[in-house]
């Protein structure tokens, strides 16, 4: 992000950074990440252990 920052002669390193996140790290955009379906977790073969 800096080297971006210094390449394109900007002020802020915010105005370069490609995926900026909120306080929380969420997405204002695409409010990411979020829940993901069964369905999908099924497709791709992954497994969620919750805590007990």
């Amino acid at each position: 992000d800096r080297l971006a920052m210094i390449l394109t002669n900007s002020e802020n390193i915010r105005e370069v950074i490609a995926f900026p996140k909120n306080a929380s790290a969420v997405c204002p955009m695409s409010k990411a990440p979020g829940k993901v379906d069964k369905e999908q977790l099924d497709e791709l073969k992954i497994a969620v252990i919750e805590d007990e």
